[in-house]
């Protein structure tokens, strides 16, 4: 008699039970990054630079949304910013900070990053598959001596930062390349 009421008061409360486990943990993660250009002019050694075909980062910008404004100045990067720019090696081209869920990378959508004098083109696409995962496709133009379009016959040098890389929540990453860099960080937000 008592398996047989236990076994009912089981079987009541099943229906209760599926709804319960199947309500989805949303994970929100803060992204921070800033886009630098180096300034240090013996940073390339005697490297030469192969140009690579016309293909620059258009493709993912124009799939790209754009996000809120300039981090406050108590953002987790902010004071690296500061001393980036001060330091006069350095270049800050953007640096931008949002919220976003992790999600498939078939729903997650890229972020728009550009500077504001259109030398840095490209995009950020942060999202979920086994790991955390954020992908990194950014256009550097260089200056010519009548700005950043070229002028007639004049192409201007393009240098592409690509780079997929596994991202662990509460470390900062440097993405490199001998022109220009990317520092992301990636943390978790706290529910209320």
């Amino acid at each position: 008699m008592v398996k047989r009421l236990f076994l009912i008061l089981i079987l009541a409360s099943a229906p209760g039970m599926p709804a319960q486990a199947a309500a989805p943990s949303i994970n929100v993660y803060e992204i921070e990054v800033i886009v630098f250009e180096n300034r240090i002019p013996d940073l390339e050694g005697g490297e030469l630079w192969a140009r690579a075909p016309d293909k620059s980062a258009t493709a993912d910008v124009n799939d790209a949304v754009s996000v809120g404004e300039k981090p406050a100045a108590d953002s987790a990067l902010s004071a690296t910013a500061a001393a980036l720019e001060s330091s006069g090696r350095h270049h800050v081209l953007a640096h931008l900070r949002w919220q976003q869920s992790a999600e498939a990378k078939s729903v997650s959508k890229p972020v728009k990053v550009v500077s504001t004098d259109g030398a840095l083109e490209g995009a950020l696409r942060f999202y979920l598959s086994r790991f955390l995962l954020l992908d990194v496709n950014l256009t550097l133009r260089e200056a010519t001596s009548g700005g950043i379009s070229a002028g007639a016959g004049q192409i201007a040098p393009a240098y592409r930062l690509t780079e997929a890389r596994r991202v662990k929540s509460s470390e900062t990453y440097y993405f490199d390349h001998p022109k220009f860099g990317a520092l992301v960080r990636v943390s978790p937000v706290k529910a209320n």
